[in-house]
């Protein structure tokens, strides 16, 4: 509940200087009284069987969320989590940080949002090289949140930082949360060449009116369609409003089979 996501909301968005992604945004009681056992009957009423819960550990600011509440959560309700444990960027000990999740907790990745340290550095950092190292080894996925919010400016999100670890360490899987955006088409391009990378791209491809979603679309109908995956990007949207939006996206059958679970677990079971 500290991640700046469950920070209150304005009963009315100012249409002007508001929150982008409140357009068309559905907040679910899970939200508004803070309850698990709400989110839980929403995963059900939106027939979502299960879900990874992403990690975070960045600067203060944005919150922090507890890699053995993650854990927690994930033997309360068995069988209806995955847990991606969060990294702090900037931790004197990255690897031993990376060992605990994985090893003491138990929980299957790892998670980063480089932009959002203190301070930010960029997802090719070389603070992050030794992270990268022991994951690829290992086979634990990382996700790495990268778009034109997570950082100092957009640059910060560029396709080419990840590009660059992804062509340094073939076997490590990278997901990408947000894919980028804005950089959808160079996104898009990293993937193309990089088969290790899935893009995530949330509410960047399934949010009405988003610039260059047309690309994620494409891709998922073509080259991309097995390493593409879905999220919801909860709470940004409740499960089945979230859901609604992407399933009115002009994408193929087969397509939103692979995006909203085939690609998963396939990715899910493959992990040691």
């Amino acid at each position: 509940m500290d991640l700046h996501f469950f920070r209150p909301r304005p009963d009315k968005e100012d249409p002007v200087h508001g929150n982008p992604f409140a357009v068309g945004r559905e907040t679910p009681p899970s939200f508004t009284k803070s309850s698990i056992e709400l989110f839980i009957a929403e995963m059900d009423d939106a027939g979502v069987d299960h879900a990874v819960i992403v990690g975070q550990r960045c600067a203060d600011k944005w919150g922090n969320a507890s890699n053995d509440d993650i854990s927690q959560l994930i033997a309360d309700y068995p069988g209806r989590f995955t847990g991606f444990g969060g990294i702090d960027p900037n931790a004197p000990d990255i690897v031993g940080e990376v060992r605990r999740a994985t090893e003491d907790l138990g929980l299957a990745g790892i998670a980063l949002v480089p932009g959002w340290g203190d301070p930010p550095v960029v997802d090719d950092d070389p603070l992050l090289i030794p992270l990268y190292e022991w994951c690829a080894e290992r086979g634990i996925p990382v996700m790495v949140t990268s778009s034109h919010f997570i950082g100092p400016d957009m640059l910060h999100a560029h396709p080419v930082h990840l590009q660059r670890v992804a062509l340094a360490y073939p076997e490590l899987t990278i997901i990408v949360g947000h894919a980028g955006w804005p950089w959808t088409a160079a996104a898009c391009s990293m993937a193309m060449r990089c088969t290790n990378v899935y893009l995530m791209p949330e509410f960047y491809m399934y949010l009405p009116h988003i610039p260059g979603s047309g690309d994620y679309v494409d891709a998922a109908n073509g080259y991309l369609k097995h390493r593409m995956l879905y999220s919801s990007c909860y709470p940004s949207n409740s499960l089945k409003n979230a859901l609604a939006h992407f399933h009115a996206l002009p994408l193929s059958e087969s397509a939103h089979e692979h995006l909203l679970w085939r690609n998963g677990e396939r990715l899910l079971k493959s992990l040691p």
